[in-house]
């Protein structure tokens, strides 16, 4: 419990709309946070983060439009590359509020590219379909 709530600390002020609850369907267990996410200058998204049972990696869904060069097959977002520098890389001792703001940036480069064409920021190539883990 404690973990937990060092993890969300300063989560919820900034996010109001943030909800968590373990998950119990199935036996899995895990953790659920959902949230909607203000996406600057784009509508706002409603956003599903899963923690498996005893994994610090987080799977995050959106609901909207789901064409991404930055998704995985089951949708999830691709917000980083297991190659990349440490400081590209989400983990969990950097927090929820830290998670939700790498959302929050991927989820405007997603919007960005569907209106433009070109991706913000740094990006690895991607093979047309590709493995959780591995962009």
């Amino acid at each position: 419990m404690a973990e937990r709530l060092g993890f969300e600390r300063g989560a919820r002020a900034a996010f109001p709309t943030l909800t968590g609850c373990p998950r119990r369907r199935s036996g899995r267990g895990g953790f659920i946070y959902t949230v909607t996410i203000n996406v600057p200058f784009y509508e706002p998204r409603s956003v599903t983060i899963r923690f498996r049972s005893r994994s610090k990696l987080p799977y995050v869904t959106v609901d909207g439009p789901p064409d991404s060069p930055h998704r995985f097959d089951d949708g999830t977002l691709c917000m980083w590359f297991p190659g990349d520098p440490a400081e590209n890389v989400w983990t969990f001792d950097r927090g929820l509020l830290d998670l939700l703001d790498t959302i929050v940036g991927h989820l405007f480069r997603e919007a960005w590219w569907r209106e433009t064409g070109e991706w913000l920021g740094p990006e690895v190539p991607h093979r047309p379909t590709h493995a959780r883990g591995a962009a």
